[in-house]
């Protein structure tokens, strides 16, 4: 019975992810790189703590937390606000 409650977890948080990254993208919501690479560190250790809390789940943790992995980095790369050109710079 983990097995597929992990399962519908998996899936909804790709969903989840889905809806944020198509949000992100489609300019509907503004997270600054620092909420997104927080949103990716919980989901890093969610997956460690699926991995060490059940034994049959490494691979719902091992891809939870890649999910997780992926996004820090996504938000690691973002760019930031530009700063506005200076007088000098005219």
């Amino acid at each position: 019975m983990a097995s597929l409650g992990l399962t519908i977890l998996t899936v909804l948080i790709v969903i989840g992810l889905l809806l944020f990254y198509a949000g992100i993208y489609a300019d509907f919501i503004r997270p600054r790189a620092v909420q997104v690479q927080l949103l990716g560190l919980q989901f890093t250790l969610f997956g460690i703590v699926l991995v060490l809390a059940f034994d049959d789940s490494i691979g719902y943790g091992v891809t939870i937390g890649l999910m997780g992995l992926l996004t820090g980095v996504v938000g690691s790369l973002q760019d930031g606000e530009k700063p506005a050109p200076r007088e000098a710079d005219r």
